[in-house]
């Protein structure tokens, strides 16, 4: 198991959280599965084996045993960052159990400059970028239900700094979806020495914890 395994980090390009009472094996579960899936998928979009980031991403994480609904579009929110958008998406379609979590992530990713270079700099490739935010509740005892927020966009300048700044201001194109997949440890099982192996052969690079 991981020495330690932290309420919410950042991992890669993304932002995970967790409510209150899930068990570090789950969290650890989850955290490699979204480290393995955002390499492999990073390696294919790179070498322009998939056009569609979000798409391949979801396929990844089927092949390792993950149930991964048909993702539905989102409309733009106006005015406000990306982050306070990502907020009301999560709020309006999943409620208040996934929302908590992904607001004290997102607060205390403002707060961490190291966490926030990290993200922000494995989003972006000059003026295109792409992420998610991924709070996690408890289903039940082997069950945990994961909402994933996918944004992808274009800005109009490249810059090195994007979550937090007025988005109107930067803004030239952008698709938003939103899933909830429900990730069975149980039958994770079969494929969790693969993954844990292909990622800790990386080290955790990608990975930096939050204090929530």
């Amino acid at each position: 198991m991981m020495s330690s395994v932290p309420q919410a980090a950042v991992v890669g390009g993304g932002v995970v959280a967790f409510a209150a009472g899930l068990p570090a094996s789950h969290r650890e579960d989850v955290y490699l599965s979204t480290i393995y899936a955002q390499r492999v998928t990073r390696a294919a979009y790179n070498d322009g084996l998939s056009g569609d980031w979000f798409d391949y991403y979801c396929k990844t994480l089927k092949f390792i045993g993950w149930d991964v609904p048909r993702p539905e579009g989102l409309a733009p929110v106006q005015g406000g960052s990306m982050g306070e958008a990502a907020s009301q998406h999560i709020a309006t379609r999943l409620g208040e159990a996934f929302s908590d979590p992904a607001n004290r992530a997102l607060a205390a990713l403002e707060r961490n400059t190291q966490a926030l270079e990290l993200f922000e700099s494995t989003s972006l490739s000059q003026d295109a970028g792409f992420f998610q935010m991924i709070p996690c509740v408890q289903k039940d005892a082997h069950r945990v239900e994961m909402g994933i927020y996918h944004r992808q966009f274009q800005l109009r300048r490249e810059t090195s700094r994007f979550l937090f700044i007025n988005q109107d201001d930067l803004m030239q194109s952008s698709t938003e979806q939103i899933s909830v997949i429900t990730f069975n440890t149980l039958y994770y099982a079969q494929f969790r020495d693969k993954v844990k192996q292909s990622v800790l052969s990386q080290t955790f690079k990608d990975l930096s914890a939050l204090e929530i």
